[in-house]
C-alpha cells in the first residue's frame, strides 16, 4: 500500500506526534508498505534525511504550525494519507484535496486539543468552530489514543462520528526500553546513592503545557519539608504517607530543550535547587533508555488537556520505573493509579510534592508499581498487535471507497 504520513513535526525535532509518525513509518516500512513522510522545511538544522522523507518548503511558519499548500499536488498517487492532527496550515491543503478528489483514503490520528492564550488562543477556537468540524468530516477513519481523551476533546461535540472512530493506543518498544543496571549512567552524571526523578518533555512554548513549573515547586516543597505531611493535612487525592518517613537526598533530571529552557532553569536557582535539579538538554535517542533505568520516578506534571496520552510514561514503564501523572484524560488511561504509578490533580504541585514524598523512600513500593507497569506495557501496549490494527484500519479505510491499493 502507498502511504503518505503528514505531521507538523519531524524527529529530530522532540515531540509526540513526530515521535509517533516516525514509528509508524519505520514500522509500516519494514512491514513493506511504501510509506512517505510530508513535514514542513523548518529553520531548523536537521541531518540528511532518508528518501522517504520529505520537508516541504513553507512560505509561512508559526511555531509548529506551517502553510503548506504544496501537499494538494504533493499528495497525488497515494493509496491512503495519515494526517496527525493538529497540523495548522498543513490540514487544510490535505482535506480540500480529499474534498475534491476521492481517489484516496483520510485516516486522521486526533493527537489533542490545542491551548493558548491571547492572540493565538483565538485563532484556535476561530479554527475550531468554522474549520475543524468540517476537516473532521472529510475522514474515512479518525484514531484517538484513547476513548477517555475523545470523550472530554474538542470530537465530542462533533455529529455523526462514531462509526469512523477507532480507538489505537501509541506503543512502546519493550525491548529498547527495559529494566537494568544504570551504575555507570548514574556514576557519569554523578547521582549518588539517593532516588533520582526524571521529567522528559519538550521546554519551548508549544510544550508549555508539560507543566515543568508545577514540578520545581513540588521539588522546592519536598527540599523545604522532606517529612510527608500528616493524613488530615495532604490534599484529596493524594497518596497515602510513604514507610521510609524522611526523604534521602534526592536529584532530579530535566531531559528536553526550546526557548523555555533558560526561564525554568532560572527558576530552579530562585528556589535554590541549582544543585539538585540538572537540566541536561536534548539527548540522544541512544541515550535515553539509560536515563530511565539511572531514575526512580518518573513525572508527567501536564496541566491541560494537551497532554492526551503521555508516550514518556509508556517508556518509563517499560523500563520498570513507576510514574506520577496528572489526572488528565487519556493520561490516567496509560498510568494507573495505585497500581503502576500514582495520578495527581493537574496543576497541583503540593498533592505533587506528596506522592514524591511517598515514592521517594519507598523501594518496595516503587518496585511492586514498576515491576506491574512493566507487565501491563508488554501486554497492552506492545507495538506488533498494534500496527496490525492500523493496517488493517487503513484497509478498512481504502476499502470503504471502493478502491484497491496499488500494491
Amino acid at each position: 500500500m502507498n502511504i503518505a504520513q503528514v505531521v507538523s513535526t519531524y524527529p529530530p525535532y522532540h515531540g509526540g506526534m513526530g515521535n509517533v509518525a516516525h514509528a509508524y513509518t519505520e514500522r509500516l516500512r519494514a512491514r513493506g508498505e511504501d510509506v512517505h513522510v510530508f513535514t514542513p522545511r523548518f529553520d531548523r538544522e536537521i541531518p540528511e534525511d532518508p528518501d522517504f522523507v520529505h520537508r516541504v518548503p513553507s512560505p509561512l511558519s508559526v511555531g509548529n504550525a506551517a502553510a503548506v499548500p504544496s501537499l494538494f499536488r504533493r499528495l497525488s498517487g497515494f493509496d491512503l494519507v495519515h494526517l496527525h492532527y493538529p497540523f495548522f496550515g498543513g490540514a487544510e491543503p490535505t482535506i480540500v484535496r480529499k474534498a475534491l478528489r476521492g481517489d484516496q483514503a483520510l485516516v486522521v490520528t486526533y493527537h489533542m486539543d490545542t491551548h493558548a492564550n491571547g492572540l493565538k488562543g483565538l485563532a484556535f477556537e476561530a479554527h475550531r468552530r468554522a474549520l475543524f468540524p468540517w476537516l473532521i468530516a472529510r475522514a474515512d477513519r479518525v484514531l484517538v489514543s484513547s476513548l477517555d481523551y475523545a470523550r472530554s476533546s474538542a470530537l465530542a461535540a462533533l455529529p455523526k462520528l462514531a462509526d469512523r472512530l477507532v480507538e489505537l493506543p501509541f506503543g512502546v518498544d519493550g525491548e529498547r526500553f527495559h529494566p537494568g543496571d544504570a551504575s555507570e549512567t548514574r556514576a557519569r552524571l554523578s547521582l549518588g546513592s539517593g532516588p533520582t526523578v526524571l521529567f522528559v518533555g519538550g521546554l519551548d512554548e508549544a510544550h508549555a503545557f508539560k507543566g515543568v513549573p508545577v514540578l520545581l515547586e513540588a521539588l522546592a516543597r519536598i527540599a523545604a519539608a522532606p517529612t510527608p505531611p500528616p493524613a488530615a493535612l495532604r490534599p484529596a487525592g493524594s497518596p497515602p504517607s510513604g514507610r521510609g518517613g524522611r526523604v534521602a537526598p534526592w536529584n532530579a533530571l530535566i531531559v528536553g530543550d526550546g526557548d523555555l529552557r533558560a526561564a525554568y532553569e532560572a527558576e530552579a536557582r530562585r528556589l535554590g535547587m541549582a544543585e539538585r535539579v540538572r537540566f541536561l538538554g536534548a539527548v540522544a535517542d541512544e541515550a535515553l533508555p539509560d536515563l530511565y533505568r539511572a531514575s526512580q520516578v518518573h513525572v508527567l506534571p501536564s496541566v491541560s488537556s494537551g497532554e492526551a496520552f503521555g508516550l514518556v510514561a509508556l517508556e518509563a514503564a517499560a523500563s520498570g520505573v513507576p510514574s506520577v501523572v496528572s489526572d488528565l484524560p487519556g493520561v490516567r488511561s496509560v498510568v494507573l493509579h495505585g497500581e503502576t504509578g500514582w495520578c495527581v490533580p493537574a496543576g497541583d504541585a503540593a498533592a505533587l510534592a506528596d506522592a514524591l514524598r511517598t515514592l521517594l523512600p519507598d523501594a518496595a513500593l516503587r518496585e511492586r508499581l514498576g515491576l506491574a507497569a512493566r507487565a501491563r506495557v508488554l501486554r497492552d501496549y506492545a507495538w506488533d498487535p498494534l500496527m496490525d490494527r492500523l493496517e488493517e484500519v487503513y484497509r478498512e479505510g481504502v476499502e470503504s471507497l471502493g478502491l484497491r491499493p496499488r500494491s
